[in-house]
């Protein structure tokens, strides 16, 4: 029993040390900076981000939109850039800029730089723990601060990844992928947030009916595996007081190979 576990264990940091990282880069656009900002991301950054992924030394970027206006303050992300990695091992940010610039083409990078029309409120390293590939245009982010983040991913492993999973199959409530990342830094009893979890959907009112209240009848097509789980989570143990809070970005664009 002691070997199992040892391999057990074994095979997890095994994991852990091969998982996608990303770097997210939280900015907030004032509303009169927005079309210049999407303009010059999209055109001109992205390609330097498509170089890099080409020499592989990125697997993918991408630039997405929050929903909804939740507070005017210049310290409120309203935009994200994803730039994720194979692993940590394979992540060199310098690299990636200094030796791509010639994607720019004969445009000069100070006349279509973006920091200067926005501010960097906060950024973040991810790790990728799980996740139930699919395509989506809106991304619900439900950022969690559990009591116990080891608790929390197994349970999101092992309880709610299969409710997850047959809802996408079945197509019973619009999700179209799902996925779990944790921080890597910054971390501390002050931060934000220490994980997150992902649902995909590719239309809006979709991501929306599945955030609103409503009661699950005992006819309902997945009332059973949701009853399961109901009766299996320490959800409340983990998150007493819920996830730290729930956005939905819209995808603007995703460069890859």
């Amino acid at each position: 029993m002691k070997k199992l576990c040892l391999i057990l264990i074994v095979m997890l940091f095994a994991g852990s040390l091969n998982a996608q990282i990303s770097y997210l880069q939280y900015r907030h656009v004032p509303a009169d900076q927005e079309e210049k900002f999407v303009e010059r991301e999209t055109k001109h950054w992205s390609k330097v981000a498509k170089s890099a992924i080409d020499k592989g030394q990125m697997l993918s970027w991408s630039l997405w939109k929050k929903i909804g206006i939740t507070n005017a303050s210049d310290t409120t992300p309203n935009y994200v850039i994803v730039n994720s990695f194979e692993s940590l091992e394979n992540m060199d940010m310098n690299k990636i800029w200094n030796s791509n610039m010639d994607a720019l083409g004969d445009v000069k990078p100070e006349d279509v730089e973006t920091m200067s029309i926005s501010t960097v409120t906060f950024d973040y390293f991810m790790q990728s723990e799980d996740r139930i590939d699919g395509s989506y245009k809106f991304a619900l982010v439900n950022y969690a601060k559990p009591t116990d983040l080891t608790a929390f991913i197994q349970e999101n492993k092992s309880l709610w990844r299969p409710l997850h999973e047959g809802n996408i199959n079945n197509i019973m409530n619009g999700m179209t992928s799902w996925g779990m990342s944790s921080v890597i830094y910054p971390t501390g009893n002050q931060d934000r947030f220490s994980v997150y979890t992902v649902d995909g959907f590719n239309k809006l009112t979709d991501a929306l009916d599945y955030l609103r209240w409503t009661e699950t009848g005992s006819n309902s097509p997945n009332a059973a595996a949701w009853n399961d789980v109901l009766d299996k989570t320490k959800m409340d143990d983990l998150m007493p007081n819920g996830f730290e809070r729930r956005i939905i970005y819209e995808r603007v664009m995703t460069v890859k190979k």
